[in-house]
């Protein structure tokens, strides 16, 4: 039976205990828009999670490094050997000793974890499971998590999630120490370590990257030091926001409409205008016909005249009228 479909309809929880309910092996695939989760199955048990954020990949020697696990310097001498001999990182981290067995398996439970509850915040998602897929084949570590395990602790965080975002509305936030807080308390070691890297210029977002619990776990920390008054807000940093480019409308598809309608419109006024101007110098038809102005000599007179721009002499009137009697 295919198992595809989308998060609007059914919820992830669902997904995943279906897949453990048949001991399925393969990849279950989700994408919401340029974000794109796998997560890895192996009769049913979650192997191994990949979150792709747009172009950027989130990668776990990147964690490693930039929550102090792996030092910088370190890192650069394990890069430079997997350059030379083309070695997995994470193989070399192991086999060369940086990095144990344990280690290296509580890492990996914890970042497939965070990716989990991730996606259980996603409202709308496709998703297809590929049977028979493998996720990180050449990986030495080989790690099975209970399902149902993970699902219940997502399912637990979620149903915290929201008090903590009503207190914490934006991860651009820094907060500060409470020099002398009203009420004493000692830190666990988690929140030991946040109170560490608080130095009144990183913000939460810069926690999450730099403390190595992850995105829930580092909220979490912060959530239950702001509400027992260990710290306080500093500023909110600026959000740089890039301005969307201007889309420009061509308006060449209109050229030859508008041509078309400006020569109608130059035709309909010429009309208009032609024939105002007849009717305002209109003269009957009769006045043209020699035998209605043969009658009034002076009316005879007005009609040459109009039609030659002169007088008639006296031979054109003796044409028409015959003997010449100029009146008096």
């Amino acid at each position: 039976m295919p198992i595809e479909g989308d998060l609007k309809s059914i919820n992830l929880s669902t997904v995943l205990q279906l897949v453990a309910q048949e001991h399925l092996t393969g990849v279950l695939k989700i994408k919401k828009k340029s974000d794109i989760v796998d997560i890895g199955f192996a009769d049913g048990q979650i192997t191994g999670a990949f979150f792709e954020r747009g172009d950027k990949a989130e990668r776990l020697e990147a964690y490693l490094v930039k929550s102090g696990i792996v030092g910088q310097h370190v890192y650069q001498m394990v890069e430079d050997i997997h350059n030379e001999t083309k070695r997995p990182i994470m193989n070399i981290l192991l086999e060369d000793k940086y990095l144990t067995k344990e280690e290296i398996e509580r890492i990996i439970k914890f970042k497939i974890q965070e990716v989990v509850d991730e996606v259980f915040l996603w409202e709308h998602g496709a998703f297809n499971f590929e049977q028979g897929s493998v996720i990180y084949p050449k990986s030495m570590i080989k790690v099975r998590l209970n399902t149902e395990g993970i699902v219940l602790e997502s399912a637990r965080r979620m149903d915290e999630w929201p008090k903590i975002k009503d207190t914490i509305t934006n991860e651009d936030i820094v907060y500060k120490k409470v020099e002398r807080p009203e009420l004493k308390l000692t830190p666990g070691e988690n929140e030991s370590r946040i109170l560490s890297l608080l130095d009144g210029h990183r913000s939460v977002a810069d926690m999450v990257e730099i403390s190595g619990f992850g995105k829930f776990q580092t909220y979490s920390c912060l959530y239950r030091l702001l509400t027992t008054g260990q710290i306080e807000i500093s500023y909110a940093k600026p959000t740089v926001t890039i301005p969307k480019p201007k889309r420009e409308i061509s308006l060449k598809f209109l050229r030859m409409p508008v041509s078309i309608a400006f020569v109608v419109i130059i035709l309909i006024l010429e009309f208009l205008l032609g024939n105002y101007v007849a009717q305002q110098y209109v003269i009957p038809i009769e006045l043209l016909h020699d035998d209605f102005y043969t009658q009034d000599y002076e009316t005879y007179q007005e009609i040459f005249y109009y039609r030659h721009n002169r007088t008639p002499s006296i031979n054109e009137v003796e044409e028409v009228f015959g003997q010449y009697t100029p009146r008096d």
